[in-house]
């Protein structure tokens, strides 16, 4: 059976598949889980072959995805696309009574603009190169220059806790701005240099902001973001309390943690009280008793140990670093964090015809400054990038037309022709007379000379000059400069060694030495006449600078489903009746259906005093009478299953509990 991809919803589910995949959820997020780990989660609760099955219904309607390591062992994890539909649930189940806190007295606000700073940085790496050493590391001079164009600040990224090779060298801003432009596909390490990926530029500079800071988000939650569950419950748990709300409501830290801790998000061991000791989770089926007796416990009664305080105060100024919203702290000292992007969009599934690019214009200044406002396309700014200096970022780039760079953008492969056009189309109120005609000018008189590569030849002395001048098979091909020098067209040189070496004068290798190419700016021509198809700039596992800890993209993702019959070896020796109808059966026959359902990891239902129950055997110990240890289990989310050992005389009738009969 092969696994589909449906979208389907959670309440669709059966009530194994829900228990299930809740309790994988809540103690593992989207982190990766052994395949014996969910039978050991509802152990108790849902026989191991209901488990199975539950699993495979998970797995077919794609709420949970497996690969398989290349000695056979499999592993499962919900993927990252459920996540904000699976905290939703829980909200709706449990839903928070109070989120909201007072307005801070002090606020750290998020940075602009970040999209256009990536696209400045770009334009730079186009322009200078990122050479790499023997070892494969940044030259230093490179790496100032990176440093000065980073837009991140190293104190709102050092909490996030990244490890990356040679952090004795790399800062951590100019590590994860380098790391993101690596993960989003546009740049690619090679072996002497980074180099910009054309094609997903040329896709990249053609979407919207908004679809921009989407494929940033998307590697900002799950890249830099810790693998471990309760952060990760954390991040999406802040998206999804978003709703609760506007954009200028102040989300409780606190509050969200204690709710968070009443569904068992967050491990007893976060807890800096004095009896909170144990290091597992909190009982992650929480009974109604325990959520009233949290609820009624006000938010100061829960404080939150210092390493886990620090990863949620790291993720916070991250949030800041990347310009998704604000953090702040009350009069009383508490944390609160406020969103300004819609977060709904960010995490809705990416769609091709999402894209669609901004349609504003710039202005012309008379003092040679550009405007650039948030609705200016990227393509053009692009282009804007090439021949003008970049004065300030933020949400209104200013640029500034000067000589210099007229001059460096034609050099660059720009048409001299093609900047005042650039001007002229997307100006607002036009390009003032004097900026126009100093653009052409200046234009015009780059590339009245050139510079042209050729080669230089040299003879030993006057006469072996002489008889390569005379040579009739070299007429047309030498220009001669001197006494014992020819200049000679680079492409020509393979023909006049082979008519040198005729006449006993073959000449000697050239040193390779020869410089270094000029650098050409990419995708200077109208960006929509490129057929740069669609590029997945949150594809997982792209090489970066960052060790992001996550390996499932290393192993083979599995296809398709074990079929369900596998589940019960031997079933035809199985007695149908053992399975189609209540009976009371001799002692020595109890215990092989007991036996039989262990074998099969299955339940057994059993009558006790009139009364119908699900029990589930996990071993039978030999005696006189012989009996068997398990569970009394209701398949219930909000139940604990109780652990017992049971008698035959202790039932009645009973039956084996399978799906089929």
């Amino acid at each position: 059976m092969d696994v589909t991809s449906t979208q389907g919803n959670w309440n669709e589910l059966s009530a194994d598949e829900l228990l299930v995949l809740r309790r994988c959820f809540v103690r593992y997020a989207a982190q990766p889980m052994k395949e014996e780990e969910p039978m050991q989660l509802t152990q108790g609760a849902l026989s191991g072959v209901e488990t199975k099955l539950a699993l495979h219904g998970l797995r077919s309607r794609g709420w949970l995805e497996a690969v398989t390591k290349s000695w056979g062992e499999r592993i499962l994890y919900i993927p990252v696309d459920r996540l904000p539909a699976l905290h939703d649930m829980l909200l709706e189940q449990t839903p928070i009574n109070r989120i909201h806190t007072d307005h801070p007295i002090t606020v750290h606000e998020a940075m602009t603009g970040l999209e256009s700073e990536l696209l400045h940085v770009l334009s730079r790496i186009a322009i200078q190169g990122v050479p790499l050493t023997a070892k494969g590391t940044i030259h230093k001079r490179s790496l100032q220059k990176l440093n000065e164009l980073t837009p991140f600040r190293p104190e709102d990224l050092e909490g996030l806790g990244l490890h990356y090779a040679h952090a004795e060298l790399y800062p951590v801003q100019t590590v994860v701005m380098v790391d993101l432009l690596l993960s989003l596909g546009l740049l690619v390490k090679e072996t002497v240099s980074f180099r910009i990926q054309e094609a997903e530029l040329a896709t990249w500079i053609r979407l919207s902001a908004g679809q921009m800071r989407k494929h940033i988000f998307d590697a900002l939650m799950e890249r830099y973001g810790k693998a471990e569950a309760p952060m990760q419950h954390f991040r999406y748990m802040l998206c999804a309390v978003s709703q609760y709300g506007g954009t200028d409501e102040w989300i409780s830290i606190q509050y969200l943690l204690q709710w968070m801790l009443q569904v068992g998000l967050i491990p007893q061991n976060s807890l800096s009280r004095d009896d909170s000791t144990n290091s597992a989770f909190i009982d992650i089926v929480p009974t109604i008793a325990n959520l009233k007796g949290l609820a009624d416990e006000t938010v100061s009664d829960f404080n939150f140990n210092g390493s886990f305080t620090e990863d949620i105060m790291g993720w916070l100024k991250a949030l800041t670093a990347f310009g998704m919203g604000d953090w702040g702290q009350t009069t009383s000292g508490e944390i609160c964090f406020r969103w300004n992007v819609s977060v709904t969009d960010l995490l809705r599934p990416y769609h091709d015809e999402d894209t669609h690019q901004e349609q504003g214009a710039f202005y012309v200044q008379p003092d040679f400054e550009i405007l650039v406002p948030p609705d200016v396309a990227y393509d053009v700014r692009w282009r804007l990038e090439c021949c003008c200096e970049r004065v300030t970022g933020d949400r209104m780039v200013v640029y500034r037309i000067t000589r210099e760079s007229i001059t460096e953008a034609i050099e660059l492969g720009m048409e001299a022709k093609e900047i005042p056009a650039l001007l002229d189309k997307y100006s607002r109120t036009g390009v003032p007379e004097h900026v126009r005609l100093a653009v052409e000018q200046w234009a015009g008189n780059v590339g009245r000379t050139a510079f042209a590569t050729v080669t230089l030849l040299r003879c030993g002395t006057q006469e072996d000059a002489d008889m390569v001048a005379r040579h009739p098979a070299l007429e047309g091909l030498l220009e001669r400069l001197g006494d014992k020098d020819f200049m000679i067209p680079v492409h020509s040189a393979d023909k006049i060694r082979k008519a040198l070496a005729a006449i006993g004068l073959s000449p000697r290798l050239e040193p390779k030495n020869a410089d270094e190419p000029a650098h050409h700016y990419p995708l200077l021509t109208e960006t929509e006449n490129l057929d740069a198809g669609r590029s997945l700039f949150s594809q997982e596992g792209r090489a970066g600078l960052v060790y992001t800890g996550r390996t499932l993209h290393f192993y083979e993702q599995e296809h398709t489903l074990p079929d369900p019959s596998g589940y019960f070896p031997e079933r035809s020796t199985v007695p149908s009746s053992w399975t189609k109808e209540w009976r009371s059966y001799h002692t020595s026959t109890s215990r092989q259906l007991m036996e039989q359902a262990i074998r099969w990891q299955a339940a057994v239902g059993l009558r006790i005093s009139g009364k119908e129950v699900k029990w589930i055997p996990e071993s039978v110990v030999s005696g006189d009478p012989w009996s068997v240890t398990g569970w009394y289990a209701s398949g219930m989310d909000e139940e604990t299953p109780s652990r017992a050992t049971l008698q035959p005389s202790d039932w009645s009738d009973m039956r084996l509990l399978v799906p089929f009969t």
